[in-house]
């Protein structure tokens, strides 16, 4: 019966761990390569970079913008950045969509200017599309645009799970330990 009692309990420990579908999702990921307007050549060294984490609320198997806790792309968190748009500084992201069979797609954007209008700057990305970054001041302005091409790499790499997911592994790892000790006679 103790054999009985402590299997089913370790089961159960186990599939707690991966049955629970509002787990955290978390996600990096890395595009590779680009074409740029201006040298018209293609890059294969630039890099857009990021993560992502979010929470499956439909059970649905793909994250949406609305599901969404995190997205950064490269330094900015255009989910946390959003709270903080006014009437001179916009940021957020317009569209997301992650699943492992359809992929990564997500539109995200930040631009600002200083109250007079001389001094500001934004971005836009766009996958499959293109990322367009600008500056300007009185004396110049400046622009970049990079376009996805059939050359560009998508690189995605799952995060660390979350503690609760290590501490029922744990657990599952000290259930294990004490049922070897018992079996062998070493109590």
């Amino acid at each position: 019966m103790k054999k009985f009692l402590s299997t089913g309990a370790l089961l159960l420990c186990c599939t707690a761990a991966s049955a629970d579908p509002l787990d955290t999702i978390a996600w990096g990921f890395s595009f590779n390569g680009f074409y740029d307007s201006v040298s018209k050549t293609f890059l294969p060294d630039e890099v857009i970079s990021g993560s992502f984490k979010g929470t499956d609320l439909n059970s649905n198997g793909s994250l949406e913008k609305d599901e969404l806790l995190s997205l950064v792309v490269g330094e900015l968190d255009y989910v946390a950045c959003a709270a903080s748009s006014n009437a001179y500084y916009q940021c957020g992201a317009t569209s997301f969509a992650f699943s492992p069979d359809s992929g990564l797609h997500f539109s995200v954007g930040s631009y600002g200017q200083d109250p007079e209008g001389w001094v500001g700057g934004g971005r836009l990305i766009t996958t499959g599309d293109q990322h367009y970054a600008y500056e300007f001041n009185p004396n110049m302005t400046t622009e970049r645009h990079l376009y996805w091409t059939s050359d560009t790499r998508l690189t995605m790499l799952s995060q660390a799970p979350e503690p609760h997911t290590w501490a029922m592994l744990a657990a599952g790892l000290v259930g294990l330990a004490w049922r070897a000790r018992r079996r062998t006679g070493r109590v």
